[in-house]
């Protein structure tokens, strides 16, 4: 009874909380104003599986520099807890530590599952007037991403998005793939290409071009040649280099600079504003883009740009017009005590910034697997979900074996990461239903 009591506590606090200190986050980065009349129109289906799409939504959005050390806290803490739980109940020392590897190898596959799944993020609404660009986005014929061009197309349509741009690694290959029933009225040519400095820049089109025309260029001669084909330039995630030196960039020509990547989400408030100064000076494009991959379908940034005489985004861009990038900021401290409560600080910062419909669906679902808890053992829980993890992990693995066929001469992260991860996982959740059989005492 006092477990049951303790619940409804928790639950209780939750919802005050969330009463109290609810705020939808919505801000425009390049002026930090919070944005009251756009909304994210959340899919349906995620009041049907609220704790797995909180913890996607969360692993999918967290800053990069610290992702490390949040993972390592989750997985400390879950290892943490089903070890006290045994002692608890009294379990033998076989029992703990296949518990205790069930734990650890079931909070590995489902941060696995979150980057595998299409699990479709927000929808940005109340934009009448705009187009909703992304500016920076890859295929699977990018070397690293795991996702045809289908995929990508349906992703921009789902989160909201009126244009986007196929920036492939030093290729333009993606472009070119386009279903011809789809259409690319509102689908642009572009690339994200090494440069000779040593970095990497965007070239965005409104026609196609070949990759071998800016191949082995600085990035001078890359804006030179660009802007004499009608192209724009524009610098991805400055801050993971910060080199050359912004003034320098805008010396050589270049055309803007994005202030919010999905991919390097990590930028300090000062180094960002630094950025928005130099563009708003010189009168140079701001943007955010995904930097999508395919890891992950969920997006939380959108660029803003307003429609004007009936012109696609890319004239729009030319013109160098005031952008606003949209952006679902749950951006919190990146302290050490932090990454110590990591699971503890994901549960208030989500109570803090979801509507308490999303609240009260992630607690019902906590009361049935307590429920659930009850009535079957822990053992057969773990059969059924080996065995069933194990099944689905070999599906994934017969995916990505087909779709690899397609792009074998030019994707790596297929081969040489996904594959062998989904492999193990299914090598390893089969050991864990095998030793979870008369060895271990219900």
């Amino acid at each position: 009874m006092k477990k049951i009591y303790s619940l409804f506590s928790i639950i209780i606090v939750s919802i005050i909380l969330n009463i109290c200190l609810y705020s939808s986050n919505i801000v425009d980065i390049s002026t930090s104003q919070q944005l009251n009349n756009i909304e994210l129109q959340w899919p349906i289906f995620r009041l049907f599986i609220e704790p797995f799409y909180a913890f996607a939504y969360y692993i999918l959005t967290i800053e990069r520099t610290g992702y490390v050390f949040a993972l390592i806290s989750w997985l400390i803490w879950s290892v943490l807890i089903t070890v006290l739980i045994c002692k608890y109940n009294k379990e033998n020392l076989k029992n703990r530590i296949v518990y205790g590897c069930f734990s650890f190898f079931f909070f590995v596959s489902l941060c696995c599952s979150v980057i595998i799944l299409p699990v479709i993020g927000p929808k940005i609404t109340n934009v009448e007037g705009y187009k909703v660009l992304d500016s920076h986005s890859h295929t699977i014929s990018s070397r690293d991403n795991i996702s045809p061009v289908e995929s990508s197309i349906n992703f921009h349509k789902r989160h909201g998005f009126t244009d986007f741009f196929i920036t492939e690694h030093d290729n333009t290959n993606g472009y070119k793939t386009v279903p011809p029933d789809i259409g690319t009225e509102h689908i642009f040519p572009g690339i994200q290409i090494r440069t000779t400095d040593g970095q990497s820049v965007l070239l965005l089109s409104q026609n196609y071009f070949e990759y071998e025309d800016f191949s082995d260029k600085s990035i001078k001669e890359m804006i030179d040649l660009a802007h004499s084909r009608d192209m724009l330039v524009v610098m991805p995630h400055w801050w993971k280099w910060k080199k050359p030196k912004l003034e320098q960039l805008i010396d050589w020509g270049i055309d803007g600079f994005e202030i919010y990547n999905c991919g390097y989400r990590y930028i300090s408030d000062e180094t960002r504003q630094q950025i928005i100064e130099v563009c708003r000076k010189n009168n140079l494009l701001i943007t955010g883009s995904t930097d999508w991959h395919g890891l992950g379908y969920m997006a939380n940034v959108w660029t803003l740009i307003e429609e004007k005489d009936n012109k696609n985004v890319f004239e729009l861009m030319k013109e160098k017009p005031t952008t606003k990038i949209v952006v679902h900021d749950i951006k919190g401290n990146q302290s050490v005590i932090r990454y110590i409560f990591e699971p503890f600080y994901f549960l208030y910062h989500y109570i803090k910034t979801t509507q308490l419909k999303y609240v009260l669906s992630f607690y019902m679902f906590v009361l049935i697997f307590a429920g659930l808890l009850t009535k079957i053992s822990i053992k057969k829980i773990i059969r059924i979900s080996s065995l069933l993890l194990s099944l689905y992990f070999s599906i994934c693995m017969f995916y990505f074996v087909k779709i690899l066929k397609y792009s074998f001469a030019y994707n790596v992260i297929i081969p040489e990461t996904i594959l062998p991860t989904t492999i193990s996982l299914i090598i390893i959740w089969i050991i864990i239903w095998s030793f979870c059989d008369k060895n271990i005492q219900s």
